[in-house]
C-alpha cells in the first residue's frame, strides 16, 4: 500500500542526520551546522532554492487496491488530478521495492503490476495528466540510490522500525540486503524527479525525514543545490480498519477475505463482507473508538464513503441499529464502487493498451529523470 510504502522511511532525530562513515569529526561536524541551518530555512520557505513545482508517490504493485488503498492514496490522488492539472504528477507502480524481502515468483509480480495499474486507470486516474509508469523502467533510479547510499550509514539503516521488525523473519546471516537499502531506493525515487510534493497520510508526515535529510546531505557534501526539499502533501483520512479485526488496518495480509472489501467486488461480495462485519452487542449507534471499536471502524468507513464525518453519519443513524448501518454501508459502498468495477472490467479486456499507457508514460518520466541524473554525475566527478 502507499502507507506501506512511505511508512518505511526513517525518523532522525536532529543530532542524527546521515553522514558518510569516512568523514572527518571536524567536517561532519560543519556539515551538520549547514545542514541544521538550511532546516530552519527550509521550514519556513518549503525549500533551498526555488524548484518547479513536482508531486511524485507511489504504490506497492499488490493486485487490486482495497478501500483503505482507495481512501488513503487513490482518491487523494484523483483531488490533485483535478486541483492541480498543470503541475506534474508522477505516480509510480514500486514494482522495484516489491522484491526487497527476496524474489517473487515472475508471474505473480506482473500480474500484480497489471492488475494495479488497470485498478488505478479504473478508479479515475488520468495517464493524460498522471503520469503512471513502473518504476523499474527507470535504471537511472537505482544509480541514484547507489549514490545516495555513500550519504547514508549500515547503523543508522539498521535502527529503521521496519527493518528491525522485519529483519526478524530471518536467520541474522539471511537478511535481504533490499530490506536494509530500500528506504534509500525510496528516496531516489522522489529525488530522482526532483518532486518538491509527496502524498503522504496524516501520520506519516515525519517519515520525510530521510529524505529530507539526503537532499540536504547530498546539496552539501557536493556543494550543488541540485534537489528541493520536499514537503508533504497531507489529506486527512479515518483510518480504514479491517471488517472482521477493527484493531488492525485494512490489508492484503489479512488472512481472511472477509476483512477488506476491494475496490472490484461484486455487489453479492460487499454484502456480505459488511453484513458478517464484526459489530457488538449494543443496538445504538454511537461513535466511541474506545469502547466500541468495531462499531466505530463501521462510521469510519462510511463516513469515509460519504466523504463526510463520523459525527455526521450518527447523527443521520438515529434511531438505526447496527443491522441497519451495515446495510446502509453495503448500500452506499456499492454505489461508489460499481462505476468503478465496470470500468475494471472493460481495461482489463484489452491488457495491451494498458501497456502501451504505460510505455508512453515511462517514456516522459524516463526523460524526466535523465535530466536529474545528467545533474547528478557531473556534481559527483562522474562526468
Amino acid at each position: 500500500s502507499v502507507q506501506g510504502y512511505f511508512s518505511r522511511w526513517v525518523q532522525f532525530g536532529p543530532g542524527e542526520l546521515p553522514s558518510p562513515g569516512r568523514m572527518s569529526s571536524r567536517l561532519a561536524a560543519r556539515r551538520a551546522t549547514i545542514i541544521a541551518s538550511r532546516l530552519s530555512s527550509t521550514e519556513a520557505s518549503g525549500s533551498t532554492t526555488s524548484h518547479p513545482e513536482v508531486i511524485l508517490s507511489g504504490i506497492q504493485p499488490t493486485g487490486v487496491p482495497h478501500l483503505g488503498n482507495y481512501f488513503g492514496a487513490i482518491r487523494p490522488w484523483l483531488k490533485i488530478q483535478t486541483e492541480k492539472p498543470s503541475t506534474p504528477f508522477f505516480l509510480g507502480i514500486a514494482d522495484m521495492h516489491a522484491i526487497s524481502l527476496g524474489p517473487v515468483p515472475a508471474d505473480k509480480l506482473r500480474n500484480d503490476v497489471f492488475h494495479m495499474a488497470a485498478s488505478l486507470l479504473a478508479a479515475g486516474i488520468d495517464p493524460s495528466t498522471t503520469i503512471l509508469f513502473r518504476m523499474s523502467t527507470i535504471p537511472e533510479i537505482s544509480q541514484l540510490s547507489w549514490i545516495l547510499g555513500s550519504l547514508q550509514t549500515v547503523s543508522k539503516l539498521q535502527r529503521l522500525p521496519q527493518y528491525k521488525d522485519k529483519s526478524g523473519r530471518f536467520a541474522r546471516s539471511g537478511v535481504p540486503l533490499g530490506l536494509l537499502s530500500y528506504p534509500v531506493l525510496q528516496a531516489a525515487d522522489v529525488l530522482g524527479f526532483r518532486a518538491t510534493q509527496v502524498p503522504v497520510g496524516a501520520d506519516q508526515a515525519q517519515h520525510m525525514n530521510l529524505l529530507t535529510d539526503l537532499a540536504l546531505s547530498f546539496n552539501t557534501a557536493w556543494d550543488a543545490e541540485i534537489f528541493p526539499i520536499p514537503k508533504a502533501l497531507i489529506a486527512p483520512h479515518a483510518r480504514i480498519k479491517s471488517l472482521r479485526a477493527p484493531h488492525q488496518k485494512m490489508s492484503k495480509s489479512d488472512s481472511s477475505e472477509r476483512g477488506r472489501i476491494n475496490i472490484t467486488d461484486d455487489t453479492d461480495s460487499i454484502v456480505d463482507k459488511c453484513r458478517k462485519a464484526q459489530s457488538d452487542s449494543t443496538p445504538e449507534i454511537e461513535y466511541n473508538p474506545g469502547r466500541r471499536t468495531a462499531v466505530a471502524n463501521l462510521i469510519d468507513l462510511l463516513a469515509a464513503v460519504r466523504e463526510s464525518t463520523p459525527e455526521a453519519v450518527v447523527k443521520d443513524a438515529e434511531g438505526w441499529n447496527t443491522v441497519q448501518l451495515k446495510d446502509a454501508l453495503a448500500a452506499e459502498t456499492e454505489m461508489l464502487i460499481a462505476p468503478i468495477r465496470d470500468r475494471y472490467e472493460n481495461i482489463t479486456k484489452d491488457p495491451e493498451e494498458v501497456y502501451r499507457i504505460l510505455r508512453a508514460n515511462e517514456e516522459n518520466a524516463r526523460a524526466t529523470v535523465a535530466v536529474t541524473m545528467k545533474l547528478v554525475m557531473k556534481a559527483v566527478g562522474f562526468r
